[in-house]
């Protein structure tokens, strides 16, 4: 395979005048030019996208910046994200933080490293600091849902209250529940702490009782632990709103193991609606957070910012509740 060094020779000129010609800066006489592009052409020479990534200080990359891939609902806002990029030409260089402030710091300055175009941080351990320090070097961002600071940069919210609160009403209204738990995540996580606001909301306006909040990890295991604990000391209750869709797979699973029917003695609402809720026995009804063309907006809002030099912008998404077979 032909490199720059092997076209600069037969041309007889040095590499970097090759380097300008053929990204297109001139800067050499019409013959040289011309000679350049013969040998280029003989050779199927390439220049390679890092090449290209030095010359120009940018690539066709974007870093997606996410807690974790444990939780089905990240990995499932990985691919959505990874289709809207490709389908502009762009590549996603994916950062798995495992909420490791360490790991964090590492994929930011591979960020920059890299020359990506933009950054989509999802990250609890992302400061503002850092963002400016990315937006000073040229790199636009934009935080979506657990980064939910005031910051001069794109952002994209979910009112998680309000999701919340949807969910919890249900379960009063529809699924005629009167004693209530509520399975929350990380206590310091910001989307743990709206959601049970919302909950408390739904609670106190409706005719219903809030009965306990168990704590969880918005994983499967920590909300079937929870569940099983709870329940297994012979408490009665008739709904559970889970923070997450994880956590309610978990819980799922530790009613069947005591032979607690769902619905008809306990009735349960997740959060997310992650694929995997389509299939569960019995289906699980949930919140949806993200609309299917998010991705498209994210992506959208990097570019515009990136290359077109225009003004950031917040957007908020407001959720939709999905009613299934768990809650009714």
């Amino acid at each position: 395979m032909a490199v720059i060094k092997d076209v600069a020779k037969l041309a007889g000129v040095s590499t970097a005048t090759v380097s300008r010609i053929i990204n297109g800066k001139g800067e050499a006489s019409p013959e040289t030019i011309k000679k350049v592009m013969q040998i280029v052409e003989e050779l199927n020479f390439r220049p390679s996208s890092v090449a290209k990534s030095l010359s120009k200080r940018k690539s066709n990359l974007i870093a997606l910046l996410v807690p974790n891939l444990d939780n089905p609902f990240f990995s499932e806002l990985v691919k959505a994200i990874q289709i809207s990029a490709n389908k502009k030409g762009y590549r996603i260089y994916l950062c798995n933080s495992e909420d490791n402030r360490e790991k964090v710091e590492y994929y930011l300055e591979a960020m920059a490293d890299n020359y990506v175009m933009g950054a989509i941080i999802n990250s609890l351990f992302v400061t503002e600091e850092d963002l400016e320090k990315l937006e000073n070097r040229g790199i636009a961002t934009i935080t979506i849902d657990r980064a939910q600071f005031s910051h001069p940069y794109s952002a994209l919210a979910v009112d998680h209250v309000n999701g919340s609160y949807l969910a919890t009403k249900h379960l009063i209204e529809a699924g005629k529940c009167k004693k209530l738990a509520f399975l929350s995540g990380p206590e310091l996580e910001k989307s743990s702490q709206d959601r049970y606001q919302g909950y408390l909301k739904a609670v106190s306006e409706l005719d219903a009782s809030h009965i306990v909040k168990l704590s969880g990890e918005f994983d499967i295991e920590s909300g079937y632990q929870a569940c099983l604990d709870y329940l297994s000391q012979g408490q009665t209750i008739d709904g559970i709103v889970s923070s997450n869709d994880a956590m309610a797979i978990g819980v799922i699973r530790a009613c069947e193991d005591m032979g607690i029917r769902i619905p008809t003695d306990i009735k349960i609402i997740g959060y997310d609606n992650i694929n995997f809720g389509k299939y569960s026995v019995p289906r699980l009804s949930t919140i949806n957070q993200f609309k299917r063309k998010s991705g498209d907006l994210i992506i959208n809002e990097l570019e515009s910012v990136s290359v077109h030099g225009k003004a950031p912008q917040k957007y908020e998404v407001t959720p939709e509740i999905v009613i299934r077979e768990t809650s009714i």
